[in-house]
């Protein structure tokens, strides 16, 4: 996997292949916090619980973004994927621990 979310027991990850997420927002002023997770992505970052609620905002407006982009459809998937990890992590005001490879 290119990069893992742990909290606690869960786990979850986004993919190489789907690391295209972040070339999509690259320096975008309205995903502040998707931008600090790419700029941290090799330095196994810490997700506050109250950045993991703000990243839930920002993969759900993503979301509706790509839902209609055929070609980026694909990352849909890695947002489904993620985004109950890190609500999690708010609603039990827990830290997601990130390792990549």
């Amino acid at each position: 996997m290119a990069f893992d979310f742990y909290l606690g027991e869960d786990s979850t990850f986004i993919d190489h292949h789907e690391e295209g997420i972040f070339e999509l927002i690259n320096d975008n002023e309205q995903y502040p916090q998707l931008n600090w997770l790419w700029e941290n992505f090799y330095d196994g970052p810490l997700i506050a619980p109250n950045i993991a609620n703000k990243l839930v905002h920002e993969l759900i407006e993503l979301r509706q973004q790509l839902y209609h982009r055929k070609e980026h459809s694909y990352l849909l998937i890695p947002i489904d994927r993620i985004l109950p990890l890190l609500n999690k992590a708010y609603v039990c005001n827990s830290p997601v621990k990130c390792m990549s490879d």
